[in-house]
């Protein structure tokens, strides 16, 4: 997954994601960050919701994080969780 973080007109922290699964396409993501904890959650057209919770490394280019994705209420896809490693570009 690939996130393009920018700040909206009122300067909040705003993510656009790139993966594109059966389960969640083009998720518009809010951005929350407090010191070294960072959250992303939002969700797609279809209503599919994605959180991404964690916690940056000393140098702030790696994001150690879990996370949890419901399926829309269409019942198409089943919630899904995990743990994985965001890096920095």
């Amino acid at each position: 997954m690939t996130v393009v973080i920018t700040r909206d007109l009122h300067g909040r922290a705003i993510g656009t994601s790139s993966l594109n699964s059966d389960c969640l396409k083009a998720a518009q993501l809010e951005v929350t960050v407090t010191g070294s904890k960072v959250v992303l959650a939002g969700s797609d057209k279809k209503g599919n919701n994605i959180t991404v919770r964690g916690t940056l490394d000393n140098t702030g280019t790696l994001l150690n994080s879990i996370y949890i994705l419901n399926g829309s209420g269409t019942g198409g896809c089943e919630t899904d969780n995990g743990t994985g490693t965001l890096a920095k570009r």
